[in-house]
């Protein structure tokens, strides 16, 4: 696993290194892709979506001085 996917993992658990083998992992990234087909987005809801974007890369710029691009 690397790096990001452990950082994510332990930021809810600063004291802890939780450790997410590859097959769990993938089934948990399926799970969502599945959760996420079944929400229809909203006019409303694209641009919450687009807020928290652009809150999230200015926190990264802010905090590391490094632009995030969203493919």
């Amino acid at each position: 696993m690397d790096d990001k996917q452990e950082n994510l993992l332990t930021l809810s658990l600063p004291s802890q290194l939780v450790s997410i083998d590859e097959e769990l992992w993938r089934m948990a990234e399926d799970r969502v892709q599945e959760i996420l087909w079944t929400i229809e987005p909203n006019v409303l809801s694209e641009v919450n979506r687009k807020d928290v974007i652009d809150y999230v890369q200015r926190l990264i710029k802010g905090y590391y001085g490094a632009k995030v691009r969203i493919l």
